[in-house]
């Protein structure tokens, strides 16, 4: 367990190193208000390839404002990184959850979707609360302010959009047809027709 000031080099090759190397750390890239949950997604736009001062937030400094601003967070000098999730069932591990505000608190949250969706089981005396890794909920407190990173339940209901990094989720590739025209049923069944009639 350590706390990390400025930019410090991760793995991003998959979730699962991503959330071995930060998992029990703490991040407080810019020094202020100590670890917060934008520090670390901070963290991790700089270490797939954008440069210092992503994502941004329009200015506000609200974590809810990184998904109002997401156009100008999914891409950067000419390659898209992320794709943007708006329905709360495709949530797949490792998608950057964006969190709305409630009158607890009035900057939203933000952090990495622990599980994917479609396997989660809520816990039926806490069922809203979806399992997500990041900074400034329930974690190691931070004397300067913020907690350190660690897995936690977080209200779904509050969900914004995700930030889906593609290389942890590619999109598959669309099956190249057989032949010239395929062999698609409606293609077998006009050729066997047309064999038909033509008595061979």
């Amino acid at each position: 367990m350590a706390k990390y000031t400025g930019y410090v080099t991760l793995p991003v090759n998959s979730y699962a190193a991503w959330k071995a190397a930060v998992n029990g750390n703490g991040y407080d890239f810019d020094q202020m208000y100590g670890c917060q949950c934008y520090d670390l997604v901070v963290e991790f736009w700089w270490n797939v390839g954008f440069p210092q001062g992503y994502p941004t937030s329009g200015g506000t400094g609200n974590a809810k404002d990184i998904w109002t601003d997401r156009y100008n967070n999914i891409s950067y000098n000419g390659t898209t990184y992320f794709d943007l999730i708006t329905d709360v069932t495709q949530i797949k591990v490792g998608d950057v959850i964006v969190f709305n505000s409630f009158p607890g608190n009035t900057y939203g949250h933000i952090g990495f979707a622990d599980v994917a969706y479609s396997n989660w089981t809520p816990d039926p005396n806490e069922p809203y609360e979806y399992p997500i890794l990041s900074e400034n909920n329930g974690g190691t407190p931070d004397p300067e302010g913020g907690a350190y990173t660690n897995v936690h339940g977080y209200d779904i209901r509050l969900f914004l959009g995700a930030f889906r990094y593609r290389p942890w989720n590619p999109t598959p590739p669309t099956p190249t047809p057989t032949g010239r025209r395929g062999n698609f049923p409606w293609v077998l069944y006009a050729r066997k027709l047309n064999e038909k009639r033509k008595g061979v």
